[in-house]
Formats: C-alpha cells, sequence, structure tokens
C-alpha cells in the first residue's frame, strides 16, 4: 500500500505529465502546416554571432523598433504591441504599430504581436534562428525569413533564405 507522501507524489507527476501532454498538442497544433498565414519578410543587419550561447542567427527586421512609422505610441517595457504587416511585392512589409489587436485587416494584411523590451525595441520571440554546429553564418544583409503567423498573433520561423534560396 502507498503511504501519503507517494500518493500526493505520484498525483504530481500525474499533474505534470498531463500538463505537458496538453501542452505539447496545443503547440503542434498552433505550429502545424497550413494553420496561420505565412509572408516573406526581409531582416536588417546584426552581429550574428555569440559564442557563449551557441551557433546561431541574430535576426532582425524592419518592424523590430517602431521608427517605420511616425506616429509615435505611448508603450512601456513589458508592454504588448501589434504590428500590421501589409503586401509589399513579395515581401510583407510595416504598416502600423498599435498597442491593442486591430479589430479587422484588409485582404493579404496580418497582425503580429510582439512585446516592448527595455531598450525600446520589439521582441516577437523570433530573433534567433540556430545554426548546425559546424555550419558558416551566412551574411545577415542577405537573408530574408518565412514567418508563419498564427491566428493569435504569435510568429514563428518557417524558412531562412540567403540570396532566395532555402538554407538548411
Amino acid at each position: 500500500m502507498m503511504d501519503r507522501r507517494n500518493k500526493v507524489a505520484a498525483i504530481w507527476i500525474g499533474l505534470q505529465l498531463a500538463f505537458f501532454v496538453v501542452w505539447t498538442r496545443l503547440e503542434a497544433g498552433r505550429q502545424a502546416e497550413g494553420v496561420g498565414k505565412s509572408v516573406l519578410v526581409r531582416c536588417v543587419p546584426v552581429d550574428p554571432r555569440d559564442l557563449l550561447r551557441g551557433q546561431f542567427i541574430q535576426l532582425s527586421y524592419e518592424f523590430s523598433n517602431s521608427n517605420f512609422q511616425d506616429d509615435k505610441i505611448d508603450a512601456v517595457q513589458g508592454d504588448t504591441v501589434w504590428v500590421v504587416l501589409v503586401p509589399d511585392g513579395e515581401f510583407h512589409s510595416p504598416r502600423r504599430l498599435l498597442l491593442s489587436r486591430p479589430s479587422s485587416l484588409a485582404t493579404g494584411e496580418v497582425a503580429l504581436r510582439g512585446r516592448y523590451d527595455r531598450f525600446g525595441r520589439i521582441l516577437y520571440g523570433i530573433e534567433r534562428f540556430f545554426v548546425a554546429e559546424g555550419r558558416e553564418t551566412p551574411p545577415a544583409r542577405d537573408l530574408t525569413v518565412r514567418l508563419r503567423i498564427g491566428d493569435d498573433g504569435r510568429a514563428r520561423i518557417e524558412t531562412v533564405y540567403v540570396r532566395g534560396l532555402a538554407w538548411r
């Protein structure tokens, strides 16, 4: 027979397992192929190497700061902000920066959710792309990125392109 301590431990482990199973299913559904909108965006150069964190590309985008729009918003560190991206040829470019989710979007527009950091940048969780160890890192000026943006405004990197060719 299990004593009280073992029962509590078994219940606690069961709850943790259940949480991770549910969370994994939700994330898999959110990131499934065909869910959300796929958009191609331009990158801007950033120092691509950090010896302490492994080999990755540090990515920045045209919409990583609010300089793309003349009207300033009153956002402070930690605020959630929304950037509306509009079709611009084969790419999507930033048009508006808002403090609340846009109520409607025109055809082809997508809303991307980000968070203001303490330096006034907007972070989306798509600023790093990890590279296989020993692989040469291409210059940031040669990169474009295809993002998959879900209905909730969160983005993930779908493909990184170097001079227009998919890079793996």
